[in-house]
């Protein structure tokens, strides 16, 4: 019997088995691939992660990261502003920090068990039984922090899964890494019809670029290669960046990305993460958000494990902490994603906001958190 089930290692998921190991409880993390791994991923974590990342083990400064201070923006027509991003952040690749923090989570004793996949969670007699391919196990406790999209939502029946709609109302996301020119300290996002690109350097010089489009713009494309040249390298930017050497084969990509709300607290699972509602990227930075989610969490579980409170109590108590922390900059980075891939609204905000240096400062500041 463990003391905690985390079910997906991602930032999230990685993160809650450190605190808890260093709670001394026993747990488990299933994850159903095999690190190291690239991911689907913007890789700039704000500053208001890092404090917390240090104290979990993470040495940046060894790692030799990029300290990004610096914002440009475009419309698809090449319009653009600049602005200094007061906070920041620092670039690392996720195929480096989901290592390193799944190491530090080996050598704290958290049990991690990879290439596998949760089929089925039960709750019995007050404990929960987890079933996976390989062998069943039991567990005192249960998060859930399995992405933006797994199987689990289904064998779940979430709600959100529900509301069917088509493929062509959701996102498709694509990821590179790049070699060739590009300023260390900034982060770029570059707006286009139907969708926005990010770029930042991480560790050894390496240009990352990870861009969103809607569905309805990609299967009118009907391919990767027809919407770079068709769409995205109408955006002088982009048309410079996609000419830039390509370090993979092929690309990364995942599609059926869904904005729709999910339930923080679904079958009396807690989820942190993109399990509990897919961050939009404009809301400055869904990892550090996914993290800061598990040091919520983390206490709670620990006073539930120590039977000081009820896991009706926990879930209560997460659900308000969570809303408190993220309501305001989730509602920002809506607001900003429904105007963002649009030409005649993006081309129109860009040119006013380039004649407002503090009106650029309060966007910026709405979907950046406080340090944790």
């Amino acid at each position: 019997m463990y003391d905690v089930c985390i079910i997906g290692g991602g930032l999230g998921g990685l993160s809650l088995s450190i605190q808890m190991a260093d709670f001394g409880w026993k747990v488990l993390l299933l994850e159903k691939k095999n690190y190291p791994f690239h991911r689907v991923c913007g890789e700039y974590v704000a500053t208001e992660s890092w404090d917390f990342l240090r104290r979990i083990g993470v040495d940046d400064k060894a790692l030799q990261l990029p300290q990004i201070n610096h914002l440009l923006v475009s419309a698809p027509n090449g319009n653009y502003l600049e602005s200094p991003l007061t906070t920041g952040g620092i670039g690392i690749s996720r195929y480096l920090l989901d290592n390193t923090l799944y190491k530090i989570a080996l050598e704290k004793g958290v049990t991690v068990l990879t290439k596998t996949t949760v089929q089925a969670i039960y709750e019995i007699n007050e404990a929960w039984e987890i079933t996976t391919q390989k062998e069943t196990y039991q567990s005192k406790s249960v998060v859930g922090a399995f992405g933006k999209r797994s199987n689990l939502d289904q064998k779940l029946n979430r709600s959100y899964i529900k509301q069917s709609k088509s493929r062509l109302n959701n996102f498709v996301a694509v990821k590179y890494h790049l070699t060739g020119d590009f300023d260390k300290t900034k982060i770029e996002l570059h707006n286009f019809e139907g969708g926005y690109c990010g770029l930042s350097k991480v560790e050894n010089d390496v240009l990352c670029m990870c861009y969103m489009v809607s569905g309805k713009v990609f299967h009118r494309e009907g391919s990767i290669e027809a919407l770079e040249k068709n769409v995205l390298q109408k955006n002088p930017f982009l048309k410079k960046y996609l000419t830039y050497t390509r370090l993979w084969d092929r690309p990364l990509s995942i599609a059926q990305i869904d904005f729709s709300k999910k339930e923080l607290i679904e079958n009396n699972i807690p989820m942190i993460g993109d399990a509990s509602g897919i961050i939009p990227p404009l809301s400055g930075n869904g990892m550090s958000m996914s993290m800061h989610a598990s040091v919520i969490i983390a206490p709670l579980l620990d006073a539930f494990l120590n039977h000081e409170i009820t896991w009706n109590k926990l879930n209560q108590e997460y659900a308000k902490q969570w809303k408190a922390s993220f309501h305001t900059r989730l509602k920002a980075g809506r607001l900003l994603q429904q105007s963002f891939g649009k030409n005649f609204i993006t081309n129109i905000v860009i040119q006013v906001l380039k004649g407002s240096d503090t009106a650029t400062k309060k966007i910026i500041a709405a979907t950046h958190g406080e340090v944790f």
